[in-house]
């Protein structure tokens, strides 16, 4: 592959989807929020590809580019005042784990190996530039004083981060067919992300950070009973915080859901209008969804709405620590000569954001529940004009506020854990034999006595 066409591949990794959705996608269509059936959780097993791969694509790289300066603080990282928030907490003593590309670990950027699902390895590389982008806004440590200064610094830099490379556009099966070749164009599956999630609950994982996402047309969710158990039990078996970027519109066929209507019976959180389903995210009993915001707070045109967007955070104005050499970059490359660098942006990065601030609030709240610390998150954000919406859910985060605010714990687990488990049903009751046992019983004493019989009326003959 030439150069210039991995550059546009480069671009395009910004935000890895995990499968195709189909470009001709009907108008919105009634769907109902999804339930889950905890008999369906993907077994857990050290990660490796479901099939054999191959490179097909050239290494993505990374570029500094004018804007945002690089030297100073990242624009998303002064709009939530992350240096205050540091006050209270830093996130020592949380594990946070990444499902993502993989991460590149540099001296800012320690990274614990927690498996690969493309080539077997420890997730310890990043072919893409994406994963280690996203693990740089969760947990890279500032450049200590008085060195060179610069805007990279993660939200919670004392929390450890756990790497497990789960998707890569750089990749794809060695062997392509079959009924389901079409979405199997690139590494990665909702299956293999089902089983990561449950590979990084039972790792030890207090926050469990999914920056890709399944886009799939409402008229046809697939079949996610593995990956809607798997956010089930990292939630409320392993308590961990799962937070997941809610998909960016556009994006390999990607199609917006319409606006809510607020005059209808249903408000703004309609799920009847939904024509694309954004996996983790829509399974939101589980799942913290995050929308993107630019950094005057204002939605993000191409941030995928819908009813299960929990909450919002910068998605714009990206600085990170390059997979190449650790040195802080902003951008993808121009794909042409003349052309710009390609910015990062999406909703990956507002993920990432949000769960450094869950990381903080773990280790300022040890005593509360995964449940009740997304529960702090959301009532402690900047609230859109309707309360909520389908763009940003209940709004910014604020991490100073979720630090410090006077907020009920509420409910240990989501009252929708209860209400939409499909419970398994009880195993059939054992056949009665009870028939079949006097039956055989009987025949047997028949069959003794005929015998004793025999035997006696021989031995008078012998005799």
């Amino acid at each position: 592959m030439t150069s210039r066409s991995a550059v546009r591949a480069a671009a395009v990794a910004m935000v890895v989807l995990l499968t195709a959705t189909v470009t001709n996608v009907p108008a919105a269509s009634a769907i109902a929020p999804p339930t889950v059936d905890p008999g369906s959780v993907p077994p857990d097993a050290p990660p490796g590809s479901e099939q054999p791969m191959r490179q097909s694509n050239e290494c993505a790289h990374t570029v500094a580019a004018a804007e945002p300066d690089v030297s100073l603080p990242n624009p998303g990282f002064a709009m939530l005042n992350i240096t205050t928030a540091w006050q209270y907490s830093t996130g020592r003593g949380v594990s946070v784990a990444l499902i993502d590309t993989g991460v590149t670990p540099s001296p800012r950027l320690p990274v614990v190996a927690g498996g690969d699902y493309i080539t077997g390895g420890d997730g310890l590389t990043d072919c893409d530039a994406h994963g280690t982008i996203v693990a740089s806004l969760i947990t890279a440590a500032p450049v200590p004083a008085p060195g060179a200064p610069d805007g990279v610094a993660g939200v919670a830099p004392d929390a450890t981060l756990i790497s497990i490379r789960q998707s890569s556009r750089a990749y794809e099966p060695h062997y392509r067919g079959g009924a389901d070749g079409a979405a199997l164009k690139k590494a990665g599956t909702v299956a293999t992300l089902a089983r990561a999630i449950v590979h990084a609950a039972n790792s030890g994982a207090a926050v469990i950070n999914v920056s890709v996402t399944a886009c799939v047309s409402a008229a046809d969710p697939l079949d996610q009973r593995a990956i809607g158990a798997a956010v089930w039990y990292a939630a409320t078996v392993k308590d961990a915080v799962i937070v997941a970027a809610a998909g960016n519109a556009n994006e390999d066929g990607c199609a917006q859901n319409p606006a809510a209507d607020p005059t209808t019976a249903r408000g703004l959180r309609d799920w009847t209008r939904v024509r694309t389903v954004s996996s983790p995210s829509w399974f939101s009993d589980y799942v913290l969804s995050v929308g993107a915001v630019d950094t005057t707070g204002a939605p993000i045109a191409t941030s995928l709405a819908g009813p299960w967007v929990g909450v919002a955070a910068p998605g714009v104005g990206i600085v990170g620590l390059s997979p190449q050499n650790g040195t802080p970059v902003n951008a993808y490359p121009p794909a042409r000569p003349g052309e710009s660098s390609v910015p990062f942006w999406g909703t990956s990065f507002s993920a990432a954001y949000v769960s450094g601030v869950a990381a903080l609030v773990r280790a300022k709240f040890p005593a509360l529940s995964a449940h009740q610390v997304i529960n702090r998150i959301l009532h402690t954000a900047h609230h859109p004009p309707g309360g909520v919406d389908n763009q940003v859910g209940y709004g910014v985060v604020d991490p100073v506020a979720a630090l410090t605010f006077n907020v009920p714990a509420g409910d240990v687990v989501a009252p929708g854990a209860f209400t939409r488990i499909l419970t398994p049903l009880p195993p059939p009751p054992p056949p009665d034999r009870r028939a079949h046992t006097v039956a055989v019983a009987f025949a047997g004493s028949i069959a003794g006595s005929v015998l004793l019989g025999a035997l006696i009326a021989r031995a008078r003959r012998a005799r």
